[in-house]
């Protein structure tokens, strides 16, 4: 029986934006990809939010150990890329390398003051957790919510072809109404515990490393990555003309550099 060549990916989704989301990434892939996707983070009465992510971390582990059963290579967008990469530098023998899209990652003295911010109210100012807390999660039936969500400002660059992703994997039909299945309160914690020891993980990654962030990014601040893209050794490319949900705003481009990278790290046999 001839052995699978496949080439095995989870993509770990940004906070709020559950898995089929990045579907359109999904479709470039080559034939030889097989992607695996946890469909949403911290929905699990196992994985509750708490510090820093951690469960986060854990229910990554836990999917790719008992669903998976195989390495992959790791490819996270925002939070999913930092869940991605403290899982990598956790388990080598589970991801054979890591990619990451536009994290929230704060360095140096930035991570300092943002452990403190997580201690006083003032946490759900700096951080979306204000607005995800207070969201509209219900419509009525029959509302065009690729429409509705098209003219919001997060998503008014997203393909739409990626818009109307979202809305097939984050809203549900249910008590005779439209909602949102990804619950407010969950994301508005996790981004209270967005990590802010990303230091003890500096030079714990051993598998070929990638970060890729949006020129435009108001996320990730060249400021705040410095000490973290030095230190961790991970090397560094600059997605032009990309903010911060860039994968939605150019979904073929991003497939490109997920499947040439990997596919050079195959082929060089890096590890």
């Amino acid at each position: 029986m001839t052995e699978s060549t496949n080439i095995n990916l989870h993509f770990a989704h940004a906070n709020g934006f559950p898995a089929g989301s990045y579907q359109e990434i999904f479709n470039q892939f080559p034939d030889d990809f097989e992607v695996f996707a946890l469909t949403k983070f911290a929905h699990s009465e196992r994985f509750p939010v708490n510090a820093n992510l951690a469960n986060q971390v854990a229910e990554l582990i836990d999917y790719l150990t008992n669903k998976v059963a195989k390495p992959v290579y790791s490819v996270g967008h925002s939070m999913g890329a930092v869940v991605s990469f403290m899982a990598a530098c956790e388990r080598p023998d589970l991801i054979k390398g890591v990619i990451m899209l536009d994290p929230p990652i704060a360095s140096g003295l930035a991570r300092i003051a943002f452990k403190l911010l997580k201690y006083s109210p003032l946490i759900d100012k700096v951080s979306p957790a204000g607005k995800a807390k207070i969201r509209c999660q219900s419509w009525p039936l029959g509302t065009d919510l690729v429409d509705y969500f098209k003219n919001k400002a997060l998503f008014k660059k997203f393909q739409l072809d990626c818009v109307q992703d979202y809305v097939l994997a984050a809203v549900d039909e249910g008590e005779g109404q439209l909602k949102l299945n990804f619950d407010a309160q969950i994301e508005a914690s996790i981004y209270r515990n967005v990590p802010h020891n990303i230091n003890q993980y500096y030079k714990r990654l051993t598998v070929p490393g990638l970060l890729v962030t949006g020129s435009d990014s108001d996320v990730c601040i060249p400021s705040l990555l410095a000490t973290f893209v030095k230190k961790s050794k991970i090397e560094h490319v600059i997605f032009e003309g990309g903010g911060h949900m860039f994968p939605m705003e150019k979904p073929q481009q991003v497939a490109k550099i997920i499947s040439d990278r990997i596919r050079l790290w195959e082929n060089t046999g890096i590890r």
